[in-house]
């Protein structure tokens, strides 16, 4: 089966570039033919690791204002799809969706929309809900990532299409059992979404009752320089350190003692689900709109309240001084592995493209 996904920028290095790479290798070392057909190019490669099966074609380096830009990508992408005749368009967010309108117009070509974010924040902007509304009419098949979003889409929305939720293949952890630091870690984008200035202010409400213990933020990202001042605002730039991007994020899952998503909303937090899989005791913000889906609260992780500074700081505290909750948590927590499987994630998009 030739499949073509189409993404804003393949050698960006965020979630929605992981899991394309992450299900781009497992279709392909099924027998698939796959493209990722990205439209920019702001780096020389892709952000995360393509296997020599996956075939990337760049559309431009700098993007134009979107009145000159879009139909640019659209005639070049129609003319790809034209030469490369695949079956399916996967359009990764309906934001894609009419730069893929005149290559769906070609005889045998079907549309897809894979949806990488909640989508109660996706439709908070007029954008967001018209491409969905164009979704819901023109693509043969729409998929999401929690099964909550697959249910949002159907009420709101009505597709006469099959809506399905997927998950993101993750990549499993091989590293054994590790000693671990009395440190708490977060890793992620340093952006609003991603809430490390509510996790600072948690950190510097918990710090003086976890003395031995210290916060590391792990990645990249424009908020760097406002997130250390705020730190020193705080009076707690002792306890915390900031690190850049690391293309090995399971020896830190490993090491670390506690892991915290602190984020404003997710779609199905790569991040949170590799902790999990390392064993790592997890808590985080009962935010929209995959942490939910994957946390059992007080079972294999716990939920705080979403952007409930306090409450985080008391979850923090308790983990930090309860050994043995911390190990319980943790050794649950492996098991949510079983469903990211790159087999089973594979075969479903296998089934659902194969009708």
């Amino acid at each position: 089966m030739k499949i073509c996904f189409l993404i804003h920028d393949m050698t960006a290095r965020a979630g929605s570039e992981r899991a394309q790479a992450n299900l781009a290798n497992a279709l392909a070392a099924r027998g698939d033919s796959i493209s990722i057909w990205s439209c920019y190019r702001q780096n020389r490669s892709p952000g995360f690791p393509l296997s020599s099966g996956v075939e990337v074609v760049y559309g431009s380096r700098n993007p134009l204002p979107w009145f000159l830009d879009y139909p640019r990508i659209m005639c070049s992408f129609a003319l790809f799809v034209l030469r490369s005749r695949p079956r399916w368009i996967v359009c990764t967010d309906a934001n894609r969706l009419v730069l893929a309108l005149f290559a769906a117009c070609l005889p045998g070509v079907r549309l897809a929309v894979w949806e990488h974010f909640a989508l109660s924040h996706s439709i908070t902007k007029i954008r967001g809900r018209a491409t969905r509304w164009a979704s819901a009419v023109l693509a043969s098949r729409i998929i999401t990532l929690t099964e909550r979003d697959r249910e949002l889409y159907g009420r709101l929305f009505a597709p006469t299409c099959p809506v399905s939720a997927i998950p993101n293949v993750i990549k499993l952890s091989t590293l054994g059992r590790a000693n671990r630091r009395r440190q708490i870690l977060a890793l992620g984008r340093l952006v609003p979404q991603k809430g490390f200035d509510l996790l600072l202010k948690a950190w510097a409400l918990a710090a003086g009752r976890l003395r031995d213990w210290s916060l590391r933020i792990v990645g990249d990202g424009h908020l760097r320089d406002e997130l250390m001042r705020t730190t020193a605002a705080l009076g707690i730039e002792q306890t915390v350190t900031f690190a850049p991007f690391t293309e090995d994020p399971f020896s830190l899952f490993a090491q670390c003692g506690i892991f915290v998503l602190s984020s404003r909303f997710e779609g199905l937090p790569f991040v949170l689900v590799e902790a999990m899989t390392c064993g790592t005791p997890c808590i985080s913000f009962d935010c929209p709109n995959g942490p939910r889906e994957l946390i059992r609260d007080g079972i294999n992780g716990v939920l705080v309240p979403a952007e409930r500074v306090d409450a985080l700081a008391d979850a923090m505290v308790r983990l930090g001084e309860d050994t043995a909750l911390r190990q319980r948590l943790g050794e649950v927590a492996r098991n949510v592995s079983e469903q990211f499987s790159e087999a089973r994630v594979a075969t479903k998009w296998q089934e659902l493209l194969g009708d």
